[in-house]
């Protein structure tokens, strides 16, 4: 037996929401991702030069990075300074 969707107000306003949703995740992949990426190679380059020698290091180290991407995404933001200033 094969089921037939029907046309509810909640299954319209399901479909309308992941339209926008599906926009906004392509929109901050880049951004999100990119993040991620410059987090975990500055971690790759601390533990390559040595600095990085206990497993814990690179969680406490990662945090740090993860600080210094959220102020250059807030100023990118929020403000009108430049984050090359920071």
């Amino acid at each position: 037996m094969k089921r037939t969707p029907i046309n509810t107000p909640v299954n319209q306003a399901q479909a309308a929401a992941s339209v926008p949703l599906q926009v906004l995740l392509s929109q901050s992949e880049d951004g999100f991702y990119g993040s991620l990426q410059r987090i975990w190679n500055n971690v790759v380059k601390l533990e390559d030069m040595g600095i990085i020698q206990q497993e814990n290091d690179k969680f406490m180290y990662a945090y740090r990075f993860a600080e210094a991407e959220l102020k250059r995404a807030y100023v990118e933001q929020f403000t009108q300074i430049s984050p090359n200033t920071l």
